[in-house]
């Protein structure tokens, strides 16, 4: 005989509303669209690429010719700032010389108590001609010889940053590639709605004019890390930035060493203490991942509930909330793996999904125990 009193209903109604709540809250689950812009030759502005470089001999000698072959009509110019060179950059530039529109400059080796990335970038900007700046890394190349133009596009009436999507390359390892997929498409979709908060990727087009009138890095300028979630964060207001997320715009990034994957996760934990919206922007993350691990704990209790007190009305509902989150997010997370290009398995999606808040944890974890003076350029 079936039990079907109010606790069973109570049950069920929960564990249905626990499904809706886990399939909703995925950050997947929420849709961007690309307008596609086109403009005539006579309406597109020329633009300036800062590339940095620290290091990166290797990196830049492979990646710096996509970067000179784009096909832009309004014109543009490379600048290629080289943070730190202990590994022959400057022999690598050199290489490059026929090309009329690479220019280069190094960060004084003098230059302490400041980030050398920030200054990298305050150099490049400073050195541009152009009022239109597309901010990158040597580790970085285009997918297609449009991302100029593609990025350069977007930045029309009362847009002043414009946020790129870039992608780890194929031999990375398909968690990390879906940790940044994630990361980056919750910055975008923020973006995408009008609250711009950070960005996770190497690829932003902002105005020369707001960074001089805004002073630049001025009041961040002695953290290590984060140049480009300042800039997002300082220069963009309600509505003020775009999205830029068609294949062609999309930027490729070396694979990260074990050393830059772990410091770039960690000195996010310092970073975010000093960016505006920071509050609101962990809570989006927290209802994506609260809602799939509270679906999934209700399930286990609800089956065992129902087997104990044989109330088997319950395990239908049961199954449910286990199978529509997982079909729902295999499902959406799907369109966003094809429309990024992104090397990951749909089978490895729900648990990487679950992995995602020990992953932060570790890094936190780190954070805490780490010398804080690692995260600042002034030792004093």
């Amino acid at each position: 005989m079936l039990i079907l009193d109010n606790i069973t209903i109570v049950i069920c109604i929960i564990l249905v509303i626990s499904a809706l709540c886990s399939s909703l809250f995925d950050t997947f689950f929420k849709k961007m669209v690309d307008k596609e812009e086109t403009d005539s030759a006579e309406n597109l502005k020329p633009v300036s690429v800062v590339i940095i470089s620290d290091n990166n001999s290797v990196e830049l000698d492979n990646n710096l010719k996509y970067f000179l072959s784009q096909d832009y009509s309004a014109g543009y110019e490379i600048i290629v700032v080289v943070s730190r060179d202990e590994d022959g950059t400057a022999d690598v530039l050199k290489t490059y010389n026929k090309y009329k529109n690479l220019y280069t400059t190094f960060v004084p080796e003098t230059s302490r108590y400041m980030s050398r990335r920030k200054l990298a970038i305050t150099l490049g900007v400073k050195a541009a001609k152009n009022d239109l700046i597309l901010l990158t890394d040597a580790v970085c190349k285009p997918v297609s010889n449009h991302w100029i133009e593609g990025m350069s596009t977007k930045c029309r009436d009362g847009i002043n940053l414009v946020i790129g999507y870039s992608n780890y390359s194929d031999d990375t390892g398909q968690f990390k590639t879906f940790y940044r997929l994630h990361k980056e498409y919750t910055y975008m979709y923020e973006a995408f709605k009008g609250f711009a908060y950070s960005t996770y990727g190497n690829n932003l087009l902002f105005k020369k004019a707001d960074f001089m009138s805004g002073r630049g890095f001025q009041g961040n300028l002695k953290y290590v890390r984060g140049e480009y979630d300042f800039l997002v964060n300082k220069y963009s207001k309600f509505g003020s930035a775009a999205i830029a997320i068609s294949k062609d715009v999309m930027l490729v990034e070396d694979k990260p060493s074990k050393k830059a994957w772990n410091n770039k996760n960690t000195f996010y934990f310092e970073t975010r203490k000093h960016l505006q919206r920071s509050f609101r922007h962990r809570q989006i993350f927290n209802m994506d991942v609260l809602g799939l691990y509270l679906c999934f704990i209700l399930v286990i209790f609800s089956v065992i509930y129902s087997v104990l007190s044989a109330r088997f009305v319950i395990l239908p509902f049961s199954f449910m909330a286990l199978v529509v989150p997982f079909i729902s997010r295999i499902i959406c997370a799907k369109r966003v793996l094809n429309r990024f290009n992104a090397n990951v398995s749909l089978w490895k999606v729900i648990p990487f999904e679950l992995a995602l808040p020990f992953s932060n944890f570790r890094f936190a974890i780190k954070y805490i125990l780490s010398d804080k003076y690692e995260y600042i350029s002034h030792k004093s």
